[in-house]
């Protein structure tokens, strides 16, 4: 099995199929390489799914989205994992410093996607309160490295201990395991 069709069914066991239709446009050889190990129902299923428009609901203006309204309403639709998750399979590079679609850090994701105003780890690190069950993060939560005042890392919760980020130059962008490397607390924007 593939670490593509394994993130693939990840994404629909998470956030259920409207995840791999809302990223399906950039999956195609992730839907193409399922396909081929599923029985022909199921591939037939995930075509329909990847082939239908994307309704209104979900289309997503970074240029307007920086108040914490729209934050809020971007985490409570979904808009901000589906972004993130889009952006993770489309082979966009970890690039230091990076907050464009060009390349990412690991804030530079965390702020794109929810199109926060907070541009570091420790800016974003206020905009919640810290909860320490990080096991139990919410899907949509920002996890956080580090100590509460000093955080050095940051992604976003997929929720069932998975979140997707921009690791490190070495692991890219992705969807990654609370297992290997732990969060120290997440905050709910």
């Amino acid at each position: 099995m593939t670490l593509i069709t394994i993130r693939t069914r990840l994404i629909l066991s998470t956030l259920g199929a409207s995840a791999l239709f809302f990223v399906g446009t950039t999956t195609t050889a992730s839907a193409h390489m399922t396909a081929q190990a599923q029985p022909a129902t199921q591939t037939s299923q995930v075509a329909t799914t990847t082939s239908q428009p994307a309704p209104s609901a979900t289309t997503y203006a970074h240029t307007t989205a920086n108040s914490s309204a729209a934050t809020t309403s971007n985490v409570a639709s979904g808009n901000g994992l589906s972004t993130a998750l889009a952006i993770a399979n489309s082979g966009t590079p970890y690039v230091y410093g990076g907050n464009t679609p060009a390349g990412f850090d690991c804030s530079g994701l965390v702020q794109y996607a929810l199109g926060l105003s907070a541009r570091t780890t420790t800016q974003q690190a206020t905009l919640g309160t810290h909860h320490y069950d990080v096991a139990n993060a919410p899907a949509g939560a920002i996890l956080f490295w580090g100590s509460d005042s000093q955080p050095y890392h940051d992604g976003l919760s997929l929720g069932n201990g998975s979140y997707v980020a921009a690791q490190n130059p070495t692991d890219g962008i992705g969807v990654f395991n609370q297992t290997y490397f732990q969060p120290s607390f997440y905050v709910t924007p």
